[in-house]
């Protein structure tokens, strides 16, 4: 594609994918773009929106164990960890 300045064999952060998918999204709406460009940039286009659909679901489900584990402590069902006694008489 052109304009794009990628190092090789890094991982694109959410936030330049969504860039790159603003950036085609502006190319497909200009009327000059060249058949087969956009034609790839549709491509493109749909790949890195399953990328970031992808991501954003995998990021919801670590905010949402989060936030149960953090629901249990508040609870009062804490995972098991060592209780106080444990730990006090651990120095002696």
């Amino acid at each position: 594609m052109k304009g794009e300045s990628r190092e090789p064999g890094r991982d694109e952060s959410y936030e330049e994918k969504v860039e790159r998918l603003e950036a085609i999204l502006q190319r497909l709406d200009d009327s000059e773009t060249p058949i087969d460009e956009l034609a790839r940039d549709v491509q493109e286009g749909a790949r890195l929106i399953r990328e970031l659909d992808r991501k954003l679901r995998e990021v919801e489900g670590e905010v949402r164990d989060a936030f149960r584990e953090l629901e249990a402590i508040g609870a009062g069902n804490a995972p098991a960890g060592p209780s106080e006694d444990e730990t006090a008489g651990s120095g002696e």
